[in-house]
């Protein structure tokens, strides 16, 4: 069984436990992601209609990715990459971030594969925080030609075209109220940043992003 077989499967199989009558009353949007390098990750996003799965991790209803893609496509649950997110009721106002990670720079394509259970056609969206722009997927992919890298809280999936996703505002910029006391050079003959604290302000994490929102360097 390759590695595609493999991953279908984990989709099918997610479900296996779940009642047939209930299982057949989950909405499924299903994603298919082709990377640079010619890898399809197929991804699955389950509506609950009683509400049974949160926009959290919920057990039974998600899946963690399996193994390690030099470039994939996942569903982003508290910074963990999962293939199978469950949530709860449908609402076309709801959004869900992607996380897409890459080794190689190059042209991708993000395509709706099917959608099951709903009694009603909807519009199935990727947003795209660094264009501010949508593209619906109902009836031809998502392309795009781009640099290699990790890609957090650019794209996600969205099911209206009216309202950026509310963890797409802050994407691809820095908006801290604590901001104004940390002083920011960059030592150009080092190749070093330096950062300087007032009034005791410590410093968990630092991530650097270019203008493309693509993640250089941790700290």
């Amino acid at each position: 069984m390759n590695k595609v077989t493999t991953l279908y499967a984990i989709l099918l199989l997610s479900l296996i436990g779940l009642p047939t009558s209930y299982a057949q009353n989950i909405q499924r949007v299903r994603i298919d992601f082709q990377s640079p390098s010619g890898y399809l990750r197929p991804l699955l996003l389950a509506f609950t209609p009683d509400n049974a799965a949160s926009d959290g991790m919920d057990y039974g209803y998600d899946a963690l990715c399996p193994d390690d893609l030099p470039e994939d496509l996942n569903w982003m649950i508290n910074n963990q990459r999962y293939v199978i997110q469950g949530v709860g009721e449908f609402s076309e106002n709801k959004s869900y971030p992607f996380g897409m990670f890459l080794e190689n720079s190059g042209n991708i394509e993000i395509s709706l594969n099917s959608l099951e259970n709903f009694e009603n056609p909807i519009n199935v969206y990727i947003y795209d925080a660094l264009s501010n722009s949508f593209q619906r997927i109902n009836d031809s992919g998502f392309s795009l030609n781009i640099n290699n890298g990790d890609y957090l809280n650019r794209f996600f999936i969205t099911f209206q075209n009216s309202n950026p996703p509310a963890g797409a505002n802050n994407a691809l910029s820095i908006v801290d109220n604590s901001i104004d006391k940390l002083i920011i050079k960059s030592i150009l003959n080092t190749k070093e940043i330096l950062i300087t604290t007032k009034n005791s302000l410590k410093i968990n994490k630092v991530e650097i992003l270019d203008i493309l929102g693509k993640k250089v360097s941790n700290i």
